[in-house]
């Protein structure tokens, strides 16, 4: 169990990832990628872990994960942004719009005894993963100003329900007024 930046410390290390302390507010640990290649170019993710005693949880996120300043497809990365949030339950993304920078971040609630090495090491190992599987389809999305993320053209089917929303005023349009046939039936 930890509760405290020490144990914290303490678990990943034992755990064999290699961390420091950034004063009293967190600790760091870089962990390697597959697919996703940080600012630096190398293919590694930055995290810090801190409780947030105010809240009773533990935060694990990633500082300039991606940097929207120079994006020259901002909406188009946001947009994917926001999917591949939607589409990760676990992980947020965080966006702040002032400097352009966003972050991935998975917050952990932590009991009165602290939070178990097994929960924290499964938190952390969902930082990488995520950026893995989204990286392509965002960077994609910032170069080029289009991702894909079924892998292919869309189907016949999947383009005529499209087209059907979007005369509609969009899906959210679409399912109010299927919800309000149903019920003035």
């Amino acid at each position: 169990m930890a509760r405290t930046l020490d144990e914290l410390e303490t678990l990943l290390t034992q755990s064999g990832y290699p961390c420091r302390r950034i004063d009293d507010r967190c600790v760091m640990t870089e962990m390697p990628t597959t697919s996703y290649t940080n600012a630096r170019g190398r293919q590694s993710i930055r995290v810090h872990l801190a409780f947030d005693t105010k809240n009773r949880c533990l935060t694990l996120d990633t500082p300039w994960a991606f940097d929207s300043r120079n994006a020259p497809h901002r909406e188009a990365m946001l947009a994917c942004l926001l999917f591949a949030s939607a589409k990760s339950p676990l992980v947020k993304t965080q966006l702040d719009p002032t400097i352009g920078e966003i972050r991935l971040r998975v917050d952990c609630l932590c009991g009165t005894e602290g939070i178990e090495r097994e929960e924290v090491l499964r938190m952390l190992s969902l930082i990488p993963e995520c950026a893995d599987r989204w990286y392509p389809h965002i960077k994609n999305a910032m170069e080029k100003g289009t991702f894909d993320f079924a892998g292919g053209k869309a189907s016949a089917e999947q383009a005529r329900l499209e087209s059907i929303a979007r005369r509609a005023g969009g899906i959210n349009r679409l399912a109010t007024l299927l919800w309000l046939r149903d019920h003035n039936n």
